[in-house]
């Protein structure tokens, strides 16, 4: 039997509401959008029936990357709707990275009801589990219907999604709602919408702290070494900083080398490179908080280590990239503070730490005598000169290597964010313009010519932008990264690795209405680092030369507690 169209309207009219309620209910706050027609009911409700913030983003993939951005600024869920077809298909890289970085986002994807799956309809494709083992759940909701127990299993389905976005292991959840046409009734003010059963907000569960075995498993060590990942902050290992005793090498991203304490190490690429300073200080036990960083040269070094190795992870999920043998627990990074350090053997601690001091030393005067148009230059004085409590994104391929390189320790409450789930460079603005969407505090990002023209199309969300953001895009006329590769000396290297893009900056921006500079003096840059932009978007260009900036870094890394500067 043939179903009745106005009845068909009514029931999307009613899921309408209920999806809106109960979203708004369990506290989501933004959804981004693209449009469409399939996706009518979920937009509608959102933005006539909920308090939640429904932003426009014309293409679907800038939606999402923005979304992400979101998402690790807040911690929280970000909601993203998009319509049926290839739509759903522009979110796969920021799911991937949101996956793997554990961000929570929740995907709602509108799709055609089952009789028009497999006919050749248009904009039709099988989205159920499209993003397979990317995201932490997928929901297929039925075609929506005016029967009790239909909104009951929405609202459940919901509650679901939400708190599996948020659990131990957060990350995206994507739902798929089949819609038949009529999409709403002609007036939608005829009857005030339903009012959902009372929805109370789930909370993540605890787990049973583990500090007691752990804190027993590293008892007895004297060399032992800590590696904090990019998650961990100083406040999460406060008294470890506070009464300094065991070295803590930490990741590019993690707020842990804010701290000024004496036992954070920064510059482990370049002690980890002298061998006789690696043949003094091996260590007796490894504890690596989180993901391990980028760098390749502490992975081999960890490789070539035959010692104890405790890995510990919020997520429960395997981080361990290193083949031999190690312990993983799973252990909210906010637990850390009672786990009891072992008692190290004296002069262990000052080894690394004058070690440190004496690097850093000769780089600092290195950067302040030489270096005009070395890129790398920009990581170390914004390391300088950010204003406290600012947030800072960084790209993929160099500017994150720069910041592993190059960062200065400074005591502030600076926030470093990146996409290092997949270590791509797409999404690379779309990521920093969500990070900044509705901040009071000044935004930048460092990133290269290549990732900023690869998402250049996130400039349309100019116009919604609430925030600020400082773009700081260092043009090497290609992709210096693969400099360091063997193939940089072949003749094909320029064309098929490098692939410069020849391109005006200033028209691209001009073209959004974005304000933009052209910058190479150091001192200017310096201003426009302490004074960033009070409103919107500003792109600073600054020009540099990536065949010297290769041998500028393989200078920079060779020096060591035994070399000359």
């Amino acid at each position: 039997m043939k179903e009745n169209p106005d009845e068909i309207a009514r029931a999307n009219f009613v899921f309408s509401a209920y999806f809106a309620k109960t979203l708004s209910s369990l506290g989501l706050q933004t959804i981004y959008f693209s449009p469409g027609s399939r996706s009518t009911p979920l937009v509608i409700g959102i933005e006539r029936y909920s308090s939640i913030e429904l932003i426009p983003v014309l293409d679907e993939r800038s939606a999402s990357f923005i979304a992400l951005g979101q998402s690790k600024q807040t911690n929280v869920p970000v909601g993203l709707i998009c319509t049926s077809g290839s739509a759903l298909t522009h979110w796969f890289p920021a799911v991937t990275e949101a996956s793997h970085s554990g961000n929570p986002l929740l995907l709602f994807s509108a799709d055609r009801p089952p009789e028009l799956q497999d006919c050749g309809a248009g904009q039709t494709i099988y989205q159920q589990n499209l993003f397979g083992s990317f995201v932490r759940q997928f929901h297929q909701v039925k075609v929506p219907q005016l029967k009790e127990d239909f909104k009951v299993q929405l609202i459940t389905t919901l509650q679901s999604a939400y708190q599996e976005s948020t659990g131990l292991n957060p990350g995206p959840v994507h739902l798929n709602f089949p819609f038949r046409e009529p999409f709403l009734p002609r007036s939608l003010g005829i009857t005030d919408p339903p009012i959902p059963h009372s929805i109370c907000r789930l909370e993540g569960k605890d787990y049973p702290s583990t500090c007691n075995e752990i804190s027993e498993q590293i008892s007895g060590y004297e060399r032992p070494l800590i590696i904090a990942g990019q998650n961990v902050t100083s406040k999460d290992i406060e008294p470890w900083l506070k009464n300094p005793t065991v070295p803590i090498l930490c990741d590019a991203l993690s707020s842990v080398r804010q701290s000024d304490a004496s036992n954070t190490i920064l510059r482990y690429e370049n002690l980890l490179r002298d061998p006789q300073f690696t043949q003094n200080g091996k260590p007796d036990l490894l504890v690596a908080l989180g993901p391990l960083p980028t760098s390749k040269t502490l992975r081999s070094w960890i490789t070539s280590l035959t010692i104890p190795r405790i890995v510990i992870e919020p997520r429960g999920i395997n981080i361990d990239p290193i083949p031999s043998e190690s312990r993983s627990f799973q252990l909210g990074f906010d637990h850390l503070k009672e786990i009891r350090l072992p008692s190290p053997e004296k002069d262990w601690l000052a080894y690394w730490a004058d070690a440190e001091k004496q690097v850093q030393a000769k780089i600092d005067l290195v950067f302040t005598s030489e270096l005009s148009e070395f890129e790398g230059k920009l990581a170390y004085l914004l390391s300088l000169y950010l204003p406290t409590d600012s947030n800072l994104f960084v790209a993929n391929s160099m500017p994150i290597r720069d910041l592993e390189w190059f960062w200065k320790k400074n005591g502030t409450a600076l926030r470093l964010f990146g996409n290092r789930g997949v270590n791509g460079i797409d999404g690379t603005l779309g990521t920093a313009l969500g990070m900044a969407q509705g901040t009071s505090v000044p935004n930048y990002l460092l990133t290269g010519e290549l990732a900023f023209l690869h998402d250049s199309n996130a400039l349309l969300f100019a116009k919604q932008f609430t925030g600020t953001l400082t773009v700081f895009v260092i043009n090497n006329d290609g992709g210096g990264i693969f400099e360091h590769l063997p193939i940089s000396n072949e003749p094909e290297f320029e064309k098929c690795f490098a692939t410069p893009q020849k391109f005006d900056l200033s028209k691209l921006c001009a073209s959004f209405g974005i304000q933009y500079s052209l910058e190479t003096d150091w001192e200017q840059i310096i201003e426009k680092i302490k004074k960033p932009i009070s409103k919107g978007i500003e792109v600073i260009e600054i020009p540099t030369d990536r065949k010297k900036d290769r041998q500028t870094r393989h200078q920079l890394l060779s020096i060591s507690p035994n070399s000359d500067a």
